[in-house]
């Protein structure tokens, strides 16, 4: 049996210098355990660690070297012996990542498609709060990703706020950006974020300025608009009496 420890839930180098080395050796799927950090083994008494070195080097589709990026931040634990078995599969079958049907690629394509739909939800639902420092003022926000998406969402709000000091937090980890760096740290209680701020009102007032009543569909708000988001959502409190009055 072979361990493969990764240095966090997102260490897409990490897992690839590992599977280049196990397929080196021959490994098959079944024989390899992936955990995290310092996070215990389940048959410690029997593995081997693997160190994650460029062991072996070979190409690979870049379809497949994109999904796998994707799919990697999925929150399934099974995520890294699920591409692990796939790229020791692409060696044999070169086409493989064209045949929708095999299981593998479809359950690694579900996984990446979900992560790309959180990341998007990251960057419509987040709502930043200022507070006031030393420094000036800052803006803080509160996101709970199912899955392990924050890192590869964040460097969009630096692009977009890049002169505003602003932090994300969440359960897992947070980011932080000064103006000059973005940096990653560990994650944060909900209680470390503020509740509301005096923009709020005004971001009430806007959102019920451009409601138009005579566009509303509902089964469509709501698929965009999950009711999961609605509580970092200032202006969700608005939406049933918007909905009820539209008739009118």
């Amino acid at each position: 049996m072979r361990l493969v420890r990764l240095q966090s839930e997102v260490d897409f180098d990490g897992w690839r210098r590992a599977a280049r080395a196990l397929i080196a050796e021959g490994t098959a799927p079944e024989d390899v355990e992936w955990t995290i950090g310092v996070a215990p083994s389940l048959l410690a008494a029997d593995a081997q660690h693997v160190e994650a070195s460029e062991a072996a080097s070979f190409t690979v589709p870049g379809a497949f070297l994109t999904l796998a990026q994707r799919a990697l931040l999925h929150r399934s634990a099974a995520r890294f012996a699920l591409l692990y078995r796939l790229l020791r599969r692409l060696r044999d079958e070169r086409r493989l990542m064209s045949v929708a049907s095999d299981p593998d690629v479809g359950a690694a394509r579900g996984m990446a498609k979900a992560v790309s739909h959180e990341i998007h939800k990251i960057h419509a639902f987040v709502r930043f709060r200022e507070i006031a420092t030393d420094e000036g003022p800052a803006y803080i926000a509160w996101f709970e990703p199912e899955h392990h998406t924050l890192e590869a969402a964040a460097p969009f709000f630096v692009r977009r706020f890049s002169t505003m000091r602003w932090s994300i937090l969440s359960p897992r980890v947070s980011a932080h950006w000064d103006l000059r760096r973005l940096e990653f740290a560990p994650g944060a209680d909900r209680t470390a974020a503020p509740r509301g701020d005096a923009l709020e009102t005004l971001w009430r007032t806007y959102y019920a300025s451009i409601f138009n009543p005579a566009r509303l569909k509902t089964q469509s708000m709501r698929s965009h608009m999950p009711r999961k988001y609605w509580k970092n959502l200032p202006e969700a409190g608005l939406i049933d009496t918007l909905v009820a009055q539209a008739p009118r």
